[in-house]
């Protein structure tokens, strides 16, 4: 909320609306982008239209969000009608390139644990018994390290 000069609030309309504020063109920008991607969604392959989200047009270049790789790849075949769409039905002739990014989700941000891999007491027995028939003292300290990771 943003108050006047009485100190009074304001609704946040009011705030988005005014033509001076930084706020208000970047929300007009938002509103311009979405626009845009409901209208190429409607004009391109019905099957691509919920795997992706046109996130930024700059001079010459339009950038799409996608969700795996998967669709990445798939979107990329389609760049050229794509780029038909952009051109000659949404009129932004300057667009030559079309970059398609994969947005990591929420739960990409959390860290992998990886579970150790044990050996059996057997295998760990034959990796010892090989590293000790090794003259080479860096590969048997190595193979020897290796044999640690037995079942306790």
């Amino acid at each position: 909320m943003k108050t006047d000069n009485k100190n009074k609030t304001l609704p946040i309309s009011s705030f988005l609306n005014d033509g001076q504020s930084s706020f208000a063109a970047l929300y007009k920008k938002a509103n311009s982008f979405q626009e845009i991607d409901r209208n190429l969604k409607k004009l391109l392959d019905p099957t691509l239209k919920d795997k992706f989200e046109l996130a930024n047009i700059n001079a010459d270049t339009a950038i799409l969000l996608t969700s795996s790789s998967a669709w990445a790849t798939r979107l990329r075949y389609n760049i050229p009608a794509i780029l038909n769409i952009f051109n000659k039905q949404l009129n932004f002739t300057s667009i030559t390139t079309i970059r398609i990014k994969i947005k990591k989700s929420v739960s990409d941000n959390s860290v992998l644990i990886k579970k150790p891999i044990y050996l059996s007491n057997n295998s760990a027995q034959f990796l010892n018994d090989v590293a000790n028939n090794f003259n080479d003292p860096e590969l048997r300290k190595c193979i020897l390290n290796i044999s640690k990771n037995r079942l306790k």
